[in-house]
Protein backbone atom coordinates (compact mmCIF):
# COMPACT_ATOMS: atom_id res chain seq x y z
CA UNK A 1 0.00 0.00 0.00
CA UNK A 2 3.03 2.48 1.21
CA UNK A 3 4.07 1.60 -2.41
CA UNK A 4 1.29 2.58 -4.33
CA UNK A 5 0.70 5.54 -2.27
CA UNK A 6 4.59 6.99 -3.10
CA UNK A 7 3.86 6.22 -7.26
CA UNK A 8 0.76 7.84 -6.76
CA UNK A 9 2.31 11.07 -5.57
CA UNK A 10 5.17 10.59 -8.28
CA UNK A 11 2.62 10.27 -10.58
CA UNK A 12 0.85 13.34 -9.55
CA UNK A 13 4.11 15.70 -8.99
CA UNK A 14 5.08 14.84 -12.45
CA UNK A 15 1.59 15.44 -14.05
CA UNK A 16 1.76 18.95 -12.02
CA UNK A 17 4.92 19.91 -13.52
CA UNK A 18 4.56 18.67 -17.01
CA UNK A 19 0.86 20.84 -16.92
CA UNK A 20 2.66 23.80 -15.88
CA UNK A 21 5.27 24.06 -18.52
CA UNK A 22 4.03 22.34 -21.41
CA UNK A 23 2.39 25.51 -22.52
CA UNK A 24 5.68 26.24 -23.49
CA UNK A 25 6.66 22.85 -24.85
CA UNK A 26 4.99 23.82 -28.40
CA UNK A 27 4.52 27.14 -28.91
CA UNK A 28 2.40 26.88 -32.35
CA UNK A 29 -0.58 29.23 -32.51
CA UNK A 30 -1.87 32.76 -32.21
CA UNK A 31 0.05 35.05 -29.50
CA UNK A 32 -0.37 39.24 -29.22
CA UNK A 33 1.78 41.71 -27.52
CA UNK A 34 0.91 44.28 -25.51
CA UNK A 35 0.56 47.32 -28.48
CA UNK A 36 -1.95 44.56 -30.08
CA UNK A 37 -0.08 43.45 -32.79
CA UNK A 38 -0.48 39.47 -33.74
CA UNK A 39 1.80 36.74 -34.71
CA UNK A 40 0.74 32.94 -35.70
CA UNK A 41 3.47 30.51 -35.45
CA UNK A 42 4.11 27.09 -37.41
CA UNK A 43 6.52 24.65 -36.81
CA UNK A 44 8.49 22.85 -39.67
CA UNK A 45 8.75 19.52 -39.75
CA UNK A 46 9.76 18.05 -36.52
CA UNK A 47 12.79 20.51 -36.55
CA UNK A 48 13.48 23.51 -34.30
CA UNK A 49 12.51 26.45 -37.13
CA UNK A 50 9.24 27.87 -37.12
CA UNK A 51 7.91 30.06 -39.47
CA UNK A 52 4.78 32.57 -39.18
CA UNK A 53 3.18 35.60 -40.25
CA UNK A 54 3.18 39.09 -38.15
CA UNK A 55 0.75 41.55 -38.04
CA UNK A 56 2.03 44.87 -36.66
CA UNK A 57 -0.53 47.05 -34.90
CA UNK A 58 2.20 50.11 -34.89
CA UNK A 59 2.53 51.90 -37.89
CA UNK A 60 5.14 53.51 -39.23
CA UNK A 61 3.70 54.56 -42.10
CA UNK A 62 0.32 54.92 -43.61
CA UNK A 63 -1.44 51.39 -44.09
CA UNK A 64 1.59 49.51 -42.60
CA UNK A 65 -0.76 47.79 -39.66
CA UNK A 66 -2.71 46.11 -42.89
CA UNK A 67 0.65 44.42 -44.16
CA UNK A 68 1.35 40.82 -43.02
CA UNK A 69 4.89 39.46 -43.04
CA UNK A 70 6.28 36.73 -43.07
CA UNK A 71 8.30 35.18 -39.99
CA UNK A 72 11.88 32.83 -39.23
CA UNK A 73 12.52 31.50 -36.38
CA UNK A 74 14.28 28.46 -33.81
CA UNK A 75 12.63 27.37 -30.89
CA UNK A 76 15.01 25.52 -28.18
CA UNK A 77 13.51 23.76 -25.60
CA UNK A 78 14.87 24.27 -22.05
CA UNK A 79 13.85 22.18 -18.83
CA UNK A 80 10.91 24.67 -17.62
CA UNK A 81 9.97 26.47 -20.96
CA UNK A 82 11.44 27.32 -24.03
CA UNK A 83 13.84 29.85 -25.87
CA UNK A 84 12.85 31.35 -28.91
CA UNK A 85 14.41 34.04 -31.48
CA UNK A 86 12.39 34.88 -34.77
CA UNK A 87 12.70 37.88 -37.50
CA UNK A 88 11.63 39.80 -39.52
CA UNK A 89 12.28 41.47 -42.63
CA UNK A 90 10.34 44.71 -43.78
CA UNK A 91 10.00 46.59 -47.31
CA UNK A 92 12.54 43.85 -48.69
CA UNK A 93 14.85 44.37 -45.66
CA UNK A 94 14.84 48.06 -45.80
CA UNK A 95 14.99 47.57 -42.04
CA UNK A 96 15.27 44.29 -39.64
CA UNK A 97 13.46 43.54 -36.81
CA UNK A 98 14.84 40.56 -34.31
CA UNK A 99 13.47 39.26 -31.37
CA UNK A 100 14.98 36.74 -28.64
CA UNK A 101 13.39 35.82 -25.67
CA UNK A 102 11.77 32.63 -23.75
CA UNK A 103 8.70 31.00 -22.90
CA UNK A 104 7.80 30.12 -19.25
CA UNK A 105 4.37 29.70 -17.23
CA UNK A 106 4.01 32.90 -14.85
CA UNK A 107 1.15 33.05 -12.83
CA UNK A 108 -0.61 30.15 -14.54
CA UNK A 109 -0.47 31.95 -17.92
CA UNK A 110 2.48 31.22 -20.72
CA UNK A 111 4.25 34.51 -21.57
CA UNK A 112 6.94 35.16 -24.74
CA UNK A 113 8.75 37.76 -22.45
CA UNK A 114 11.29 39.42 -25.61
CA UNK A 115 13.41 42.00 -26.33
CA UNK A 116 13.93 43.08 -29.85
CA UNK A 117 16.34 45.36 -32.17
CA UNK A 118 15.16 46.94 -35.20
CA UNK A 119 18.07 47.77 -37.76
CA UNK A 120 17.36 49.84 -40.75
CA UNK A 121 19.31 51.23 -43.88
CA UNK A 122 21.31 54.09 -43.38
CA UNK A 123 23.70 56.49 -45.46
CA UNK A 124 27.16 56.39 -44.00
CA UNK A 125 26.64 59.54 -41.94
CA UNK A 126 23.59 58.23 -39.93
CA UNK A 127 24.44 54.56 -39.64
CA UNK A 128 25.22 54.96 -35.64
CA UNK A 129 21.50 55.47 -35.70
CA UNK A 130 20.39 52.42 -38.19
CA UNK A 131 19.48 50.36 -34.34
CA UNK A 132 16.67 50.65 -31.69
CA UNK A 133 16.02 47.90 -29.12
CA UNK A 134 13.17 47.21 -27.05
CA UNK A 135 11.21 44.85 -25.55
CA UNK A 136 7.98 43.06 -26.23
CA UNK A 137 5.61 40.81 -24.00
CA UNK A 138 3.47 37.99 -25.54
CA UNK A 139 -0.09 36.11 -24.94
CA UNK A 140 -1.51 33.04 -26.06
CA UNK A 141 -4.39 33.66 -28.18
CA UNK A 142 -5.69 31.09 -29.94
CA UNK A 143 -3.78 27.49 -29.45
CA UNK A 144 -3.98 26.43 -32.87
CA UNK A 145 -0.90 23.77 -33.51
CA UNK A 146 0.47 24.16 -37.28
CA UNK A 147 2.93 22.72 -39.25
CA UNK A 148 4.93 23.30 -42.47
CA UNK A 149 6.93 21.79 -44.80
CA UNK A 150 10.13 23.20 -46.64
CA UNK A 151 12.66 22.07 -49.30
CA UNK A 152 15.73 23.08 -51.05
CA UNK A 153 15.26 25.73 -53.33
CA UNK A 154 15.45 24.77 -57.02
CA UNK A 155 16.84 28.59 -57.86
CA UNK A 156 20.29 28.41 -56.87
CA UNK A 157 21.81 31.27 -58.29
CA UNK A 158 20.56 34.18 -56.31
CA UNK A 159 21.52 32.23 -53.39
CA UNK A 160 25.06 31.06 -54.34
CA UNK A 161 26.46 34.12 -53.37
CA UNK A 162 25.80 33.31 -49.36
CA UNK A 163 26.34 30.35 -49.36
CA UNK A 164 29.61 30.48 -47.06
CA UNK A 165 31.27 30.57 -43.93
CA UNK A 166 30.97 34.28 -42.23
CA UNK A 167 33.41 35.24 -39.68
CA UNK A 168 33.87 38.62 -37.49
CA UNK A 169 37.22 39.33 -35.86
CA UNK A 170 36.09 38.14 -32.35
CA UNK A 171 35.93 34.58 -33.86
CA UNK A 172 31.85 34.20 -33.73
CA UNK A 173 31.05 32.68 -37.44
CA UNK A 174 28.17 31.12 -39.26
CA UNK A 175 27.95 28.91 -42.19
CA UNK A 176 25.24 29.28 -44.69
CA UNK A 177 25.29 25.54 -45.96
CA UNK A 178 21.17 24.89 -47.81
CA UNK A 179 19.41 27.69 -49.69
CA UNK A 180 15.48 27.14 -49.18
CA UNK A 181 12.54 28.02 -50.68
CA UNK A 182 10.87 31.96 -50.58
CA UNK A 183 14.15 33.10 -49.67
CA UNK A 184 15.54 30.76 -46.31
CA UNK A 185 18.04 29.52 -45.42
CA UNK A 186 19.68 27.20 -42.70
CA UNK A 187 23.12 26.47 -41.47
CA UNK A 188 25.19 26.75 -38.18
CA UNK A 189 26.78 28.86 -35.84
CA UNK A 190 29.91 28.58 -33.37
CA UNK A 191 31.62 30.95 -31.43
CA UNK A 192 34.43 30.03 -28.66
CA UNK A 193 34.42 26.63 -27.69
CA UNK A 194 30.51 26.26 -28.68
CA UNK A 195 29.49 24.95 -32.24
CA UNK A 196 27.21 23.41 -34.12
CA UNK A 197 24.32 25.44 -33.18
CA UNK A 198 21.57 25.27 -35.49
CA UNK A 199 20.64 28.11 -37.47
CA UNK A 200 17.71 29.28 -39.63
CA UNK A 201 16.97 32.83 -41.28
CA UNK A 202 15.74 34.73 -44.85
CA UNK A 203 17.40 37.16 -46.93
CA UNK A 204 16.01 39.80 -49.30
CA UNK A 205 17.43 43.11 -50.72
CA UNK A 206 18.21 44.72 -54.46
CA UNK A 207 20.58 45.46 -56.32
CA UNK A 208 22.14 48.01 -53.83
CA UNK A 209 21.88 46.22 -50.90
CA UNK A 210 21.42 42.88 -49.06
CA UNK A 211 19.27 41.98 -45.91
CA UNK A 212 19.75 39.22 -43.19
CA UNK A 213 17.21 38.28 -40.39
CA UNK A 214 18.24 34.85 -38.93
CA UNK A 215 18.43 33.24 -35.26
CA UNK A 216 20.72 30.34 -33.99
CA UNK A 217 20.08 28.05 -30.97
CA UNK A 218 22.41 26.06 -28.86
CA UNK A 219 21.50 24.68 -25.55
CA UNK A 220 21.08 26.90 -22.83
CA UNK A 221 20.78 30.04 -25.37
CA UNK A 222 19.47 31.91 -28.61
CA UNK A 223 20.98 34.44 -30.89
CA UNK A 224 19.26 36.88 -32.94
CA UNK A 225 20.97 39.15 -35.62
CA UNK A 226 19.61 41.50 -37.92
CA UNK A 227 21.85 42.19 -40.70
CA UNK A 228 22.79 44.60 -44.17
CA UNK A 229 25.61 44.26 -46.88
CA UNK A 230 26.14 47.64 -48.62
CA UNK A 231 27.51 47.62 -52.04
CA UNK A 232 26.20 44.18 -52.23
CA UNK A 233 27.57 43.57 -56.07
CA UNK A 234 31.38 43.96 -54.53
CA UNK A 235 33.11 40.99 -53.61
CA UNK A 236 34.70 41.95 -50.36
CA UNK A 237 31.98 43.91 -49.00
CA UNK A 238 30.85 43.32 -44.78
CA UNK A 239 27.47 42.37 -43.07
CA UNK A 240 27.21 44.77 -40.33
CA UNK A 241 25.16 43.20 -37.96
CA UNK A 242 22.62 43.83 -34.92
CA UNK A 243 22.85 40.78 -32.69
CA UNK A 244 20.83 39.93 -29.10
CA UNK A 245 20.76 37.12 -27.17
CA UNK A 246 19.42 35.48 -24.62
CA UNK A 247 19.58 32.64 -22.28
CA UNK A 248 17.00 31.54 -19.86
CA UNK A 249 15.95 32.98 -16.90
CA UNK A 250 13.62 30.87 -14.19
CA UNK A 251 12.36 34.31 -12.60
CA UNK A 252 9.14 35.62 -13.46
CA UNK A 253 10.03 38.78 -12.27
CA UNK A 254 13.28 39.02 -14.25
CA UNK A 255 12.69 36.93 -17.18
CA UNK A 256 15.36 39.33 -19.09
CA UNK A 257 17.69 38.33 -16.87
CA UNK A 258 20.61 36.86 -19.28
CA UNK A 259 20.00 39.31 -22.07
CA UNK A 260 23.17 40.49 -24.77
CA UNK A 261 23.21 42.80 -27.20
CA UNK A 262 26.01 44.12 -29.57
CA UNK A 263 27.39 45.17 -33.13
CA UNK A 264 29.82 43.12 -35.37
CA UNK A 265 30.79 43.00 -38.70
CA UNK A 266 31.06 39.76 -40.61
CA UNK A 267 33.16 39.11 -44.07
CA UNK A 268 33.25 35.67 -45.90
CA UNK A 269 36.52 33.27 -45.15
CA UNK A 270 38.82 34.39 -47.56
CA UNK A 271 39.17 30.22 -48.17
CA UNK A 272 35.77 30.16 -49.73
CA UNK A 273 36.50 32.87 -52.30
CA UNK A 274 36.61 32.08 -56.00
Amino acid sequence: MKIITTYILLLAFVVGSYGRYWPCMNLSGTWRNQLGSNMTIETIGDSHRITGQYNTSVESSAGASTISSKISGIVQNVGNGSLIAFNVLWNRGASITAWVGQCIVCDGEAKLYTTWVLRSLQTPRKRWMSTRINQDTFWRVDDIPQSEQQSPSEDGTQNSDILRKWSSVTGDSFDFNQALESGGFEGTHSHGSVSGGALYGRFDGNQTYSAFGFAAAHPTEVKGWTGHIYNAQEPNSAMETSWLQHAFSSQCNDPRKFVKYGMEDYKKDAVQEE
